[in-house]
């Protein structure tokens, strides 16, 4: 495993290994279909090309805690460090899995959200357990001071542009958009969380994180189209590393032909 970004050209079609979450019950969500859609995925699938897309599901749901998600999540997308330091220097630098998609409920909304971006503070809510997240400065504090020294705000590193045109063309009839604003909440939170584990250990390098905020429906067919619209963004997403892939073989392929007629006519 681990994040390949933009496939290689001309490769064996490697599997792609995507982790799913879900969250748990909060406020008067005793039952969170983030995890319901996230449990109905099944365990492969496959592109166009032919190429295996292994999702991994995680067997439990998120609690919606923030303590709860700092302590999960880098655990899952990194393998565990040797050291308890939060510098980049001793954090293990291959992930875990190619692709992670994170998915919420967001009770107020009718559609499909595909998150961009999540900003770093302000978590004032408090979670399932009655806590806040405001004063941790982790995240915030600079390296010099044993702390991160991220961002305000990270965007995610999936192209945005061509995953929603893959997305919505391969889902022509479903409420999809992009979003800006993943809620200032749990939902948020992780996807923070999830970003900046990449961010830390290489600030210019891929973040192949995204987050999906699906609609608070619990029957059968809104488990269902939300599992068909988890399923098309992640074939989405790995679509557009393909044709990055193939561009870039064509690309070298022409600087060959280049490079020949250029010598045959010296």
């Amino acid at each position: 495993m681990g994040s390949q970004g933009p496939l290689p050209p001309d490769s064996d079609l490697p599997p792609i290994h995507v982790l799913v979450t879900g969250f748990g019950p909060f406020r008067d969500t005793p039952l969170n279909p983030s995890f319901l859609i996230a449990s109905a995925l099944p365990t492969t699938l496959s592109t166009p090309s032919g190429r295996p897309i292994h999702i991994h599901t995680h067997p439990s749901a998120i609690p919606v805690s923030y303590a709860a998600v700092r302590a999960i999540v880098p655990a899952l997308l990194f393998p565990a460090s040797k050291t308890s330091t939060p510098q980049a220097s001793a954090a293990p630098a291959t992930p875990n899995f190619d692709l992670t998609l994170l998915i919420g409920v967001a009770p107020g909304r009718g559609d499909f959200s595909l998150e961009t971006q999540a900003r770093r503070d302000g978590y004032g809510k408090e979670d399932v357990t009655g806590e806040t997240w405001e004063g941790d400065t982790l995240w915030k504090r600079g390296k010099e001071e044993g702390g991160y020294g991220a961002p305000e705000v990270l965007a995610t590193g999936v192209e945005k542009g061509e995953v929603w045109r893959r997305w919505r063309l391969g889902l022509p009839s479903f409420p999809l958009r992009l979003s800006t604003d993943a809620g200032h909440y749990l939902c948020e939170f992780i996807y923070y969380t999830g970003l900046v584990e990449y961010w830390r250990r290489d600030p210019e390098g891929e973040r192949p994180v995204m987050f999906l905020h699906v609609p608070k429906g619990l029957e059968e067919e809104d488990v269902d189209k939300g599992r068909r619209v988890a399923e098309g963004l992640i074939q989405a997403v790995v679509g557009s590393w393909e044709a990055v892939g193939e561009n870039k073989r064509k690309e070298r392929e022409m600087g060959v032909e280049d490079e020949e007629k250029g010598w045959a006519g010296s």
